[in-house]
């Protein structure tokens, strides 16, 4: 007889949203009978594609970010034996009516130069190369990814809970790009959802290393969106963008001060906006093995941080759509790693 494990693996596909993909259908035992089964005890869905990698011919060795942490943070998810790998759920790459719904029909032209995209992912050496290979090996990736910041929102909203193993570009604006961030997915997701009729209001929770000046500015722009951004004040970018909540914390902060303010900040934010949605932008770049801030959380305290705040939206009610974002350190896909399997365990009993 298939264990519970190889029956939700084989699941048919199903669709979603008009996007296809292999989802084990929670609702019904392995026997195909009806099951009330608790929210605790159902899957969270995870997103992911094993077409998230960034690769360049090996020039992305030339910038800290690990273009093949997405993957690597598959495995270990796989090796944990929290999941098989057919129970990832691999979304569709975001289209260009989707993209055009936040960015310019101007800067997304441009990102057909290869100088402006080297500029854009910080690397000089990516400007002589041929537009459609660097569209091939970055920014499709990307564009993947992004279709998995939508799916992610989905399903947050369907299940209380999702996370995409990839995504949180908040450096991304309506017309520009910088600090290796191409498109603005969750704005372009809010924004989906809002037209779907289904949220209207939405709180970012950002708590990368550095400011999500990009998408501040674009979701500052509607009185129906919250941004609430944990950053180191002493790196990039520069200069700080206005935001409805910033907690900018001076450069060296200890991870014990980081986790003592995020708990006392992120319930007050809460209690002054109650969004349908909040998105967590759950950067790797506070560790303090990472050469782009000067953080000090250790991964237990990253660990903490990510399900403090998974915790506090899910006590609430109030579903909850997680991104990767930013690190740039050896230990970043480690990190991500524990932190999901940490939160899988929480909130999911497989048996």
């Amino acid at each position: 007889m298939l264990s519970r494990r190889a029956l939700i693996a084989l699941t048919g596909l199903v669709s979603f949203y008009g996007i296809d993909f292999v989802m084990p259908d929670l609702s019904q035992d392995p026997d195909g009978s009806q099951a009330a089964i608790a929210q605790g005890n159902e899957l969270v869905p995870l997103i992911y594609s094993k077409h998230y990698d960034v690769t360049a011919f090996g020039l992305e060795k030339l910038h800290p970010f690990d273009g093949r942490k997405y993957s690597k943070v598959m495995r270990s998810i796989v090796q944990s034996g929290l999941r098989a790998e057919g129970e990832f759920i691999s979304p569709d790459e975001i289209t260009k009516e989707q993209l055009l719904l936040i960015h310019t029909p101007e800067y997304l032209r441009s990102l057909r130069h290869s100088v402006q995209l080297a500029k854009i992912l910080e690397q000089a050496a990516l400007a002589p190369i041929p537009h459609q290979l660097l569209d091939w090996r970055i920014l499709k990736p990307m564009r993947i990814a992004s279709g998995g910041t939508i799916l992610t929102c989905r399903w947050a909203m369907k299940k209380g809970l999702a996370i995409n193993v990839g995504g949180g570009y908040h450096h991304a604006e309506r017309n520009s790009g910088g600090g290796f961030c191409v498109y603005c997915d969750i704005p372009i997701s809010l924004e989906i959802l809002r037209r779907e009729g289904l949220i209207k209001t939405a709180m970012v929770v950002d708590t990368d290393a550095h400011q999500g000046n990009g998408f501040s500015n674009v979701l500052g722009e509607s009185d129906s969106n919250f941004y609430l951004d944990f950053f180191d004040e002493s790196i990039y970018p520069y200069p700080k963008v206005e935001e409805d909540w910033s907690v900018a914390f001076p450069a060296r902060t200890a991870g014990d001060k980081y986790l003592s303010t995020l708990e006392d900040v992120l319930p007050k934010a809460l209690d002054k906006f109650r969004p349908d949605l909040i998105v967590y932008n759950a950067g790797s770049d506070v560790l303090k093995s990472d050469p782009l801030s000067t953080f000090q959380l250790s991964i237990e305290e990253m660990n903490q941080r990510d399900l403090f705040v998974v915790s506090t939206a899910r006590a609430q009610n109030i579903p909850l759509a997680m991104v990767m974002a930013g690190g740039y350190s050896h230990e970043s896909a480690d990190a991500h790693s524990r932190s999901i399997t940490q939160i899988l365990k929480q909130f999911e009993q497989k048996t």
